[in-house]
């Protein structure tokens, strides 16, 4: 007979301390229910598994999950948008709920990993801030830079020419200043290719974050920049002389080719690409596994491939849709 399996334990995050709901929205601010300032909570779960005394986080339109708040016992912290599809009662209505829940994971998140940079290859020749954290196989090469209070997780390999800022984080098995993919060909009889050699280096600004297995490459003559707060997933890469903007976030396996320029509060999805010298504006959204090939303007929403604008994307694939379900070849290609 098989091992039986040892039954799942409920899923929960349990708070340092009890606390009333009314204690928590006078801390975090926030408007609760009449009547629900004495709930007392001791952990936070999600809201398809929440019970008495729990609090029940509700980030989504889903109607699985609005269902679910409904019928749960838990408090619900929700945002105004979706609070009227509960009934009042156990309610913690906060303009910023997902921040808030951030902040009340915070207390519950264990602290930091210590310092292990005896476990790891710091090169002499490297300058690493004595409060940064270097984790356990970790490589930092002559010529880089760690400020303050950064995070080097384990197996991330920094290079020289690399400038981390102050609370940079870096996640595990992430390259940060290997020179980049550029090649140069002669037009001489057997001068074949050489490598363009990277000497400008990368610099991550304040309170960037690079994902675990993110590359980021060097630049050419001027260094790559991450820009001050940026968040980068996980396995997204930054080609040379790239510019990701500050504010920036990017998700995961994401790619920027050569000296794109991506810019302040970007949003980009998943698994989208954006070719080598394309400018993408302040504030706009790009779709997961959008391909950016041409310009998008300040505060646009683009998806597809060649990107464009969003609801031009949709409309689009709704006709491909409509004319496949009749049978038809797709617009544009209609025989004859």
């Amino acid at each position: 007979m098989g091992r039986a399996l040892l039954p799942s334990p409920a899923p929960h995050v349990t708070l340092p301390s009890r606390a009333s709901l009314g204690a928590l929205a006078a801390r975090f601010g926030g408007q609760i229910d009449d009547g629900a300032e004495a709930l007392v909570i001791s952990a936070i779960a999600p809201v398809t598994a929440a019970a008495a005394g729990q609090l029940a986080p509700l980030l989504s339109r889903r109607r699985a999950f609005v269902e679910a708040a409904r019928a749960t016992a838990a408090a619900v912290l929700v945002e105004a948008v979706h609070a009227a599809a509960l009934a009042p009662g156990r309610r913690w209505v906060h303009p910023c709920a997902a921040y808030t829940l951030a902040r009340l994971l915070e207390t519950a998140a264990p602290p930091p990993s210590p310092d292990c940079r005896a476990a790891a290859h710091v090169d002499p020749g490297a300058e690493v801030d004595a409060t940064a954290s270097i984790g356990p196989g970790a490589v930092i090469l002559a010529g880089a830079r760690v400020g303050p209070g950064t995070r080097i997780e384990p197996n991330a390999v920094i290079y020289g020419g690399v400038v981390l800022g102050a609370r940079v984080h870096v996640g595990a098995g992430a390259v940060v200043g290997r020179p980049g993919f550029g090649w140069a060909t002669s037009p001489l009889p057997g001068g074949g290719v050489v490598r363009v050699p990277q000497l400008g280096g990368v610099i991550v600004e304040d309170d960037a974050e690079i994902g675990a297995l993110a590359t980021v490459d060097a630049g050419t003559l001027a260094p790559t920049v991450i820009g001050r707060g940026a968040k980068l997933d996980a396995q997204v890469h930054v080609g040379h002389n790239a510019v990701i903007g500050p504010g920036a976030m990017v998700a995961a396996q994401a790619g920027f080719a050569g000296s794109a320029h991506i810019g302040a509060g970007v949003l980009v999805g998943g698994q989208a690409g954006v070719a080598d010298h394309v400018r993408i504006g302040a504030g706009a959204r790009v779709a997961a596994k959008a391909g950016v090939i041409g310009e998008v303007a300040a505060g646009a929403v683009v998806a597809g491939y060649p990107a464009v604008p969003r609801e031009r994307w949709l409309r689009a694939a709704a006709h491909a849709l409509r004319d496949g379900a009749a049978g038809q070849p797709p617009r544009g290609r209609r025989s004859t």
